[in-house]
């Protein structure tokens, strides 16, 4: 093979991993006929032992965002996520961590603590709710409609998904008014 038929070769693929990350970068989830994709029930324990239901969330828009104990964005989103739901910018939806590493029990609550998270924090043992959402990479945060439908899902934590998490939930409190 020569260079130019390699540079050619290496040309069409990044073409095509690029027109690819704009497809899944620009679409979002659905379900039929470009509806957004329902939501998955679940009910998980959370760290203090009550129970989550999310379906017991049907008022409002509620945030997820899966995240483990060695992820330090994760960490860092959880933070932002605490104060974009408390005065003075009061976040109008519901907050849940879900932890995906829950045999690291201890140090989740030591986590949790330190960063002063008040919103539940959920314990998805056995990887049930991570494999149910089809989550790959943390953090991952899904934004769920009170329609039960997927609003946003987002993979990774930067001040654009913070703005596109507020955006969504502003786009569907106006909607319900």
């Amino acid at each position: 093979m020569n260079r130019r038929h390699v540079f050619q070769v290496l040309l069409v693929v990044c073409a095509g991993v690029a027109a690819g990350l704009l497809v899944c970068r620009l679409s979002p989830p659905s379900g039929r006929a470009g509806k957004p994709a329902l939501a998955p029930d679940f009910r998980l324990d959370t760290l203090d032992g009550a129970r989550f239901y999310l379906n017991a969330q049907r008022a409002r828009a509620t945030v997820l965002v899966f995240w483990d104990t060695s992820c330090t964005v994760c960490k860092q989103e959880m933070v932002d996520l605490q104060r974009m739901s408390g005065p003075p910018d009061v976040l109008a939806a519901g907050v849940a961590a879900i932890c995906t590493d829950p045999e690291n029990l201890d140090t989740a609550r030591d986590i949790v603590r330190q960063l002063d998270i008040r919103y539940p924090v959920l314990l998805d043992h056995g990887a049930r709710v991570r494999d149910l959402y089809r989550v790959s990479a943390l953090p991952t945060t899904v934004v769920v409609g009170p329609d039960r439908r997927e609003r946003l899902r987002r993979v990774g934590y930067d001040a654009n998904v913070q703005r596109q998490i507020r955006e969504t939930i502003r786009s569907l409190t106006r909607a319900a008014d």
